[in-house]
């Protein structure tokens, strides 16, 4: 009996040994095995780096690190086999402002989501599965924080065993189901950093080996223990969580919420910290005024670092090597990096979308035979999951247990709740006099509509103004050149019912209000060209009715049926419609209205919009100009083109203007009053336009002479509802002033 219980007491105290040897391995050198110990603290981890800087500037070795949600980040990027200099490039080179931002870079829209931008008056969406309404794990997705993390991490994403890194890692996270720590030291190294800063209700949790983990933070956010646990002999701990609040700070309900969030893991933290030696280093940068989202302040938070870490240098300095054995150390360092980059024996999709397979595998450039080029699969994921329906769209490396070899799995999670979608508008306009404007809009998308993989889209908007209209729309013949695109042809078909009202003005006094009701469908096909531009033909019949609603009775009415034939061309590179500061937007229509389709009208129209945005700093100057014509003939139907409102020349009321024929240039000036934020950003901006143009009703009344020059100062913000807009416009003898909720350019 003593027999088994020596043999069972050598078996369970020798399981730790043998993980800490395996944590540590290859340490030959003499002296202490040295853990780094890099806490959770969201921005204020950039701290990290600064002090990773005076370790490697004063010789400390690490033979061992366990981090937690940023100190994961920058934990394993150091124990991948970079260096301290290169964390520092990488800061730098992160473009922080957009991977925190799930949206969707508009250069990236396929064509057809870029015309929904313009048609709906503000992009909120509600979206359903078949249990009813769904709302979000977390605010944010991380679509492009995991794939600027993998790309970084590519190197070692191959290498399954974090002990086989340049320098042994851990990251730690937690089940949310449990609440107990989970430390990952194996499987995909990129999954796992992400896991562990995963915080809650920010990003949603990540499943990982039939848990699902949240951030680190909730139960270790400074892993001292897991550190211990591999093998050292001395901690290096860095902590840079935020304070908690003192009681006099502690003055609303925001901040009660910010103090709740500190608490969690708060008590943990100070048992870990407590259980330090004499002989182990605590580093707390100060960084009082950096926020755990100020992902904008790197060049800040490593120089705290750097602070903090040069106070204590004379507690590191017993821990340093001499030159010779440090460069040894730095060769050995290097020797263990991983360098992934076989040539790839599978390129496999995993998809749980409602796309085809096809559909993914042809934006995908990785091919078997050829190295995994890692930059260009992460512009390659960002292309798929720019065609929408997606939770995510992510890559693993390494072995799939089907095929042999290596190679790349792509896994789509697709979103049951982009298969179908309602979106809410809201539009306010007003002059403070009598043009107050409340619009409303509905638009409800179904992507594959009874899984025929055409879309329906019904639109319904009230207010001043109606529109009901239901359409179907289609693509076809693939085009796999093109980045964002599922076909290089399209077909639509719309049924609609509109209702507008247009004031007609003598001079500057609105004499009569005139109602155009139409009822009829539209038929439309053309071309695609990648996810930029678009040429469309088709056909249009509609029952319209004139009728006055307000004024002299009769002074229009009229009944006729409409039909034409319609032509438009259309580019569109803006970054932003709301307030653009870079590529261009340009537009050509032509519609003949004809009696041999049964119509009763005989003219055509034509018109061209062009916008061009020129950005300079937090400047933008934006030209753009608009040119109608109409043709000779019959004249039962209002006038084509209106002028009058906010940057249609300002100062006049809405579409007071009315003609036959239209020009109108503007030159507008807009100020950015504050930096891009990393992760919420509402800019303001301050400006100014400059516009010249008129109508007519014939060609020959077109002159210099008769172009009415107009202006406006503005304040806008662009907010989650919509662009927001005050502004005060002037004309020649006509002043006002705007208050706009909605899209102006």
């Amino acid at each position: 009996m003593r027999h088994c219980l020596a043999i069972l007491c050598f078996v369970f105290f020798s399981i730790p040994a043998v993980a800490q040897s395996e944590a540590v391995a290859d340490h030959a050198r003499p002296g202490p095995r040295i853990g780094l110990v890099l806490g959770g603290g969201g921005a204020r981890g950039f701290a990290h780096v600064g002090v990773l800087q005076v370790l490697e500037e004063n010789r400390i070795p690490v033979d061992a690190i366990a981090g937690t949600s940023m100190g994961a980040v920058v934990g394993s990027l150091y124990a991948s086999g970079k260096s301290a200099t290169e964390l520092k490039a990488i800061t730098d080179e992160i473009p922080w402002t957009n991977v925190f931002n799930d949206n969707i870079p508009r250069d990236r829209l396929s064509f057809r989501r870029k015309r929904d931008e313009r048609d709906v008056l503000i992009d909120f969406r509600i979206s359903f599965d078949d249990k009813g309404l769904v709302l979000p794990k977390g605010v944010l997705r991380g679509q492009d924080l995991f794939l600027t993390l993998a790309e970084y991490l590519a190197p070692v994403r191959g290498t399954q065993d974090f002990n086989k890194f340049a320098i042994p890692f851990r990251a730690v996270a937690t089940d949310i189901e449990t609440g107990e720590t989970e430390v990952m030291g194996d499987g995909d190294i990129a999954t796992a950093v992400f896991a562990s800063m995963a915080v809650p209700g920010g990003l949603p949790p990540v499943e990982r080996n039939g848990k699902l983990l949240v951030d680190g933070m909730v139960s270790d956010n400074v892993p001292i223990d897991v550190a211990r646990s591999m093998g050292v002999d001395r901690l290096i701990v860095v902590d840079v969580g935020t304070p908690l609040q003192r009681r006099d700070q502690i003055n609303s309900f925001v901040s009660v919420l910010s103090q709740m969030q500190l608490l969690l893991g708060h008590k943990a933290v100070a048992q870990q910290i407590a259980s330090l030696s004499p002989a182990d280093v605590l580093i707390r940068p100060d960084q009082p005024d950096i926020g755990a989202t100020a992902f904008g302040r790197s060049v800040e938070g490593i120089a705290a670092g750097r602070a903090a870490a040069l106070a204590v240098v004379d507690k590191l300095r017993p821990y340093a090597l001499p030159e010779a054995e440090w460069q040894a150390y730095l060769a050995a360092r290097k020797a263990r990096a991983p360098s992934y980059a076989p040539k790839l024996q599978f390129v496999k999709v995993d998809n749980h979308s409602d796309l085809p397979d096809r559909t993914i595998k042809d934006l995908v450039s990785a091919e078997p035979g050829k190295p995994l080029d890692a930059p260009q699969m992460t512009a390659d994921l960002q292309d798929v999951y720019a065609l929408g329906g997606f939770r995510s769209v992510r890559y693993t490396v390494g072995p799939d247990g089907v095929h042999p070899g290596e190679g790349v799995t792509i896994t789509a999670d697709g979103d049951p709740t982009s298969a179908n979608w309602l979106q809410l508008g809201l539009g306010i306009s007003t002059d403070f006099n009598r043009n107050n404007n409340v619009r409303l809009g509905f638009a409800y998308t179904d992507r594959n509509f009874f899984g025929t993989g055409i879309e329906w889209r019904s639109d319904v908007r009230v207010g001043s103004n109606l529109l009901i209209e239901s359409g179907f729309y289609t693509e076809f013949g693939r085009n796999s050149a093109q980045a964002g695109l599922t076909g290089r042809y399209f077909a639509e078909f719309t049924p609609f019912w509109s209702r507008v009202d247009t004031s007609l003005y003598i001079d500057k006094q609105a004499i009569s209000e005139v109602r155009d009701s139409r009822v009829g469908a539209r038929m439309d096909g053309g071309m695609l060209f990648g996810n930029w531009g678009e040429l469309r033909l088709g056909l249009s019949v509609a029952d319209v009715s004139l009728s006055t609603t307000v004024g002299f009775p009769g002074f229009t009415d009229d009944n006729f049926i409409d039909t034409d034939w319609h032509a438009a061309f259309t580019v569109d590179r803006l970054d932003n419609i709301r307030f653009p500061t870079n590529g261009f937007y340009t537009r050509f229509v032509f519609t003949d209205h004809v009696r041999w389709l049964g119509g009763d009208l005989s003219y055509g129209v034509g018109s061209m919009k062009l916008l061009k945005p020129i950005s300079w700093g937090r400047n933008t100057l934006l030209l753009s100009g608009e040119a109608g014509f109409t043709t000779s003939g019959d004249g039962r139907s209002l006038g084509d083109f209106r002028l009058g409102g906010f940057l249609n020349l300002s100062g006049l009321d809405e579409n007071q203007l009315i003609g036959r024929h239209k020009l109108i240039g503007r030159t507008v000036f807009y100020h950015r009053l504050s930096a891009q934020a990393p992760i919420v950003d509402f800019p303001v901006y301050v400006g100014g336009s400059f516009e010249l143009g008129n109508t007519w009703e014939g060609l020959d009344r077109i002159g210099l002479d008769s172009l009415r020059p107009a202006g406006s100062a503005f304040v806008g913000a662009d907010t989650p509802l919509g662009p927001f807009i005050i502004a005060a416009g002037v004309t020649r003898g006509n002043g006002a002033l705007y208050l706009i909720l909605g899209r102006v350019f």
